[in-house]
């Protein structure tokens, strides 16, 4: 039931051109994750409604199936557990706090009628927290009153979903702020390149104690400076430090992968994005076949902490 009803959020998010990378389910039911944030008031209200949409559709399913057989237990006990449970998730899911369905759509309407997201965003956010903190408070009510499980349960889901809501908004304030911003913006120009045929112990004396880089792109040589890949600490760390003086850089270097290349007008926020989704510290920055830079979280980090030291 709950797949379902996660699936038919990301078949309307695709539907809408919005990737989904997965449906993960987990201990409170799941979640569709989806890419970006939806472009239009429009689109964030119908992917928000179709999952509780889909649950009330199951939830009359059931309950038409349970009316007919009724008096056969093997088959109205299940079913009728199964129209209470969707009925249960579509309600849960509209009440109306950010980052439920129902807060998403409370969202798209504020957004809607003020034309401003970060706003309707903040607001339903705030209703989120408000809610979670009056589920923990039921839940506390519980513990004292003998409930002690139901308690726990509920003190639980109030907390999580507080906390989902208030990170959410702060999300939505750092994609906002990096809007507009490029890789080229952000990467590091100063390039030092290290040749695979020298050692490793000549790599960490000459490359990592000189320049307090923490990678390095290797080269084939010289003269064509064609990129291998980047060397960076973790790697040199995975060598014994006795070995150090008889391993050549090009053994241990790890070939870039296509992941790994970007251009420089990628957006920031899909840069931060690639290298969530591919547990990657850094990305190459490559113009056509050169190599322009290189840029990693931290480099985002500074950028993103200086700039705001503007505004």
């Amino acid at each position: 039931s709950v797949l379902i009803h996660e699936m038919s959020h990301s078949l309307v998010a695709r539907r809408r051109g919005t990737p989904v990378e997965r449906i993960t389910l987990f201990l409170f039911g799941g979640m569709a994750q989806i890419e970006k944030e939806p472009e239009t008031p429009y689109s964030e209200f119908i992917m928000a409604i179709a999952g509780p949409a889909a649950s009330f559709v199951l939830a009359v399913t059931f309950g038409v199936i349970w009316f007919f057989t009724r008096r056969i237990d093997p088959i109205a006990v299940p079913v009728g557990y199964l129209a209470f449970i969707n009925m249960a998730l579509g309600i849960f899911n509209m009440l109306p706090g950010y980052p439920l369905d129902g807060g998403r759509v409370l969202r798209s309407i504020i957004w809607k009628v003020t034309g401003n997201l970060k706003r309707a965003t903040f607001i339903a956010s705030t209703a989120g927290r408000v809610l979670g903190f009056m589920i923990i408070a039921a839940g506390i009510y519980f513990i004292f009153t003998g409930n002690f499980l139901n308690g726990i349960w509920l003190a639980f889901i109030g907390w999580f979903l507080q906390s989902s809501a208030q990170t959410g908004y702060r999300q939505l304030i750092f994609e906002t702020s990096i809007k507009g911003i490029k890789v080229g913006n952000v990467m590091n120009e100063d390039i030092v390149y290290v040749p695979k045929d020298i050692t490793v112990q000549d790599l960490v004396d000459d490359y990592f104690m000189i320049y307090r880089f923490g990678r390095f792109p290797v080269i084939e040589d010289e003269k064509t400076l064609k990129l291998i890949g980047i060397i960076s600490l973790h790697d040199v760390k995975e060598v014994p430090k006795e070995e150090w003086s008889g391993v050549k850089v090009g053994d241990i270097v790890k070939q870039i992968s296509d992941s790994e290349k970007v251009n420089l007008t990628m957006e920031i926020s899909d840069a931060i994005r690639r290298m969530g989704k591919n547990n990657l510290s850094h990305l190459v920055v490559m113009s056509g076949n050169k190599l322009r830079g290189i840029i990693t979280k931290s480099d985002v980090m500074r950028f993103i902490k200086i700039r705001s030291e503007f505004h």
